[in-house]
């Protein structure tokens, strides 16, 4: 997935505002959760033969947020790894040599988890992560089916690059 098409993607994501009301959550809690799937554009065209740079770089991701996965407000490079954004405190980021997505212990070079084979396929999978949360976050019986959260986070993992990535959504999902 391309940064614009992701960016589109997000936009499109339906959420349930009548009901969420009708549960009883307050108008500032749906806004916010309404701007953590929008990116804004910032009037720049970088072009990167990664996806999640030109996302960062073209976008204004402040208020991005998918699970707990939020995007830095630019791009950060060493000599191993680009930095673009956050699970939590830990680092996510590019491996400048494999191409993967891996999340690093925050402040190392320690990899907690590996997220995905490149980045296109890295927003793909959370585009489908951030439908599932939001279709969850209204539906208790999605929620508390631990088999179903299972069998979602190797879907996603499939499409990150298959089984390497499990269990980076499962923690995603809490499974």
């Amino acid at each position: 997935m391309k940064a614009k098409e992701f960016v589109k993607s997000l936009n499109d994501i339906n959420i349930d505002f009548d009901l969420l009301r009708k549960l009883g959550v307050s108008d500032q809690f749906i806004a916010d959760k309404e701007k953590s799937y929008r990116a804004i554009p910032n009037g720049k065209n970088y072009i990167s033969d990664h996806p999640i740079v030109e996302l960062v770089e073209n976008f204004d991701c402040s208020n991005l947020e998918i699970g707990m996965i939020t995007f830095d407000k630019k791009i950060k490079e060493t000599n191993k790894y680009i930095f673009f954004g956050r699970f939590e405190i830990d680092d996510l980021v590019i491996d400048k040599i494999t191409g993967r997505v891996v999340m690093l212990e925050s402040g190392m070079e320690h990899v907690l988890y590996e997220c995905s084979k490149n980045d296109s396929e890295f927003l793909t999978a959370i585009f489908n992560v951030a439908v599932f949360l939001e279709r969850r976050s209204t539906d208790d019986a999605l929620y508390e089916n631990e088999e179903l959260n299972i069998q979602m986070a190797e879907e996603f993992g499939d499409i990150a690059g298959g089984s390497t990535y499990y269990d980076f959504y499962k923690m995603i999902l809490g499974v």
